[in-house]
């Protein structure tokens, strides 16, 4: 009997310990009594001192409204938010082994205690918060920005272009707010923001030396793939805009009219040249000097650098497409890699094939078949779904392309019909081909829309692949 007796008060004090743990939503956790750390996992010593941890318990809370949960729930009643250990405010150690998730709402945390802060001119109390949230989950491109401003005014220049250096890497190139930035980098990193010649000489050498690196292992991993050419066998394509299209679509003349094109066999490449595979060939340059290659007619000391070669995070990027190079700089790659650029005709064979379709994979537009908008790939070759009939790989979307010819409106009423390569007296634009990542409709990413740039232009819309004869 007394046996029975002890089972139920057991029993029943379980059960009320049950109760209180739904009421109060308490979770089983251990810290660290040296270092104040949290560990949310079965763990049993340190991981920083090695001491043996005492085990207490951590309340979880909506990052929202603060309500506590009862145990074994992991979201918010009221607003389906996934819950988060709530900590003692004077304390900097934070839990380890949270999810991705329950870390970043964490850091979301004190991301605006140290945004209120920071409003109120308390810029070393809101670096504390900012640093607690960076502890916790540092890949927010608001939380990097912050830090910087924050260190900027503190008078910590260093360390403010660091943080900045980092919300550049987490933000995509297309991004809207991401040339303010690049503004503001660009005008930190001038003398009057009191870094030393040197130092900032070991700045460009750091990060030039960081780009190095990852260009060559990016290069000996991915070279045959984005060096890779199509062959495009001779015979005729239908090039230019069907008339009907032009009446419902308000094409402009320069598609029309659509006719037959005769081309002799050749290969083009199948990926846009890459940010990796034009490094290679700046690299030639700087270390040769040899402008042997390069077009006769470019402008005087040329050096083909990128617009924003140094100060655009988004030439950090081995497998990006190369942008705003002008039309000089493609020749003067494309020759220096044993190739050429496309004519006109060869590019538009390339993309559609031989039945006038409009878009690579059909006439039917398909979204999830180009790479286009801000939800976009900026890597090459993301998109295979919407490669052309010879494999052309974003032939509608990514980057706009140079092409060899110079740009007539009317070129197509008196061209010849077999292996037309473009006006022959200049006519003060090059003819660029495809659609891009910032076209604002489907109709600017048609395989026959015909665009143009002076050859000095640069464009961050405009990249280029090239081609080659067939042998």
């Amino acid at each position: 009997m007394r046996l029975f007796l002890s089972l139920v008060i057991i029993g029943i004090t379980a059960w009320l310990g049950l109760i209180q743990a739904d009421v109060y939503g308490l979770v089983k956790a251990r810290r660290c009594p040296e270092c104040g750390q949290i560990y949310m996992e079965d763990t049993v010593f340190c991981g920083k001192d090695g001491k043996s941890l005492a085990e207490v318990e951590v309340e979880m809370v909506c990052p929202d409204c603060g309500e506590k949960g009862q145990s074994g729930e992991k979201f918010c009643r009221r607003h389906g938010k996934l819950l988060i250990p709530q900590l003692p405010e004077v304390t900097e150690a934070l839990p380890e082994g949270l999810t991705g998730e329950q870390a970043k709402e964490l850091a979301k945390k004190f991301i605006e205690k140290g945004d209120k802060l920071r409003e109120e001119a308390q810029f070393e109390e809101a670096l504390e918060e900012y640093k607690k949230a960076e502890k916790a989950y540092p890949d927010l491109p608001n939380l990097q920005y912050s830090l910087g401003g924050v260190y900027w005014q503190l008078g910590n220049k260093k360390e403010a272009l660091r943080h900045l250096d980092k919300c550049l890497g987490l933000i995509p190139p297309n991004h809207k707010e991401r040339e303010g930035i690049e503004r503001y980098v660009a005008s930190l990193e001038k003398a009057e923001i009191g870094l030393k010649p040197w130092e900032k000489e070991k700045r460009f050498q750091e990060k030039e030396e960081e780009r190095a690196r990852v260009m060559k292992e990016a290069l000996e991993k991915n070279r045959a793939k984005w060096t890779e050419m199509v062959p495009i066998p001779a015979g005729n394509f239908t090039m230019g805009a069907d008339p009907y299209e032009t009446i419902s679509q308000n094409a402009r003349v320069e598609e029309t009219p659509q006719r037959e094109v005769y081309l002799d066999a050749y290969y083009i490449d199948k990926y846009e040249v890459t940010n990796a595979l034009y490094w290679e060939f700046l690299d030639y340059i700087k270390r040769t000097g040899d402008h042997g290659k390069c077009c006769p007619g470019e402008p005087k000391n040329k050096d083909h650098y990128p617009e924003k070669w140094y100060e655009d995070r988004y030439f950090d990027h081995p497998d990006y497409a190369v942008i705003r190079i002008d039309w000089y700089d493609a020749y003067a790659f494309a020759a220096w890699a044993g190739k050429r650029l496309p004519t006109e005709a060869e590019w538009e064979k390339a993309a559609r094939g031989t039945d006038g379709r409009r878009f690579p994979w059909g006439d039917v537009f398909s979204a999830s078949r180009v790479n286009w908008g801000a939800a976009g790939s900026l890597s090459v070759g993301s998109y295979e779904a919407g490669n052309s009939v010879y494999g052309g790989n974003d032939m509608a979307g990514g980057v706009m392309e140079w092409c060899s010819d110079w740009f007539d409106r009317y070129y197509y009423k008196t061209a010849p019909n077999s292996n037309p390569k473009g006006p022959e007296a200049p006519t003060g634009t090059r003819a660029i081909r495809g659609g891009s990542l910032f076209a604002n409709s489907a109709y600017l990413l048609r395989c026959s829309k015909r665009s143009m740039g002076k050859p000095d232009e640069r464009n961050k819309a405009v990249g280029f692949r090239c081609a080659a004869d067939a042998k």
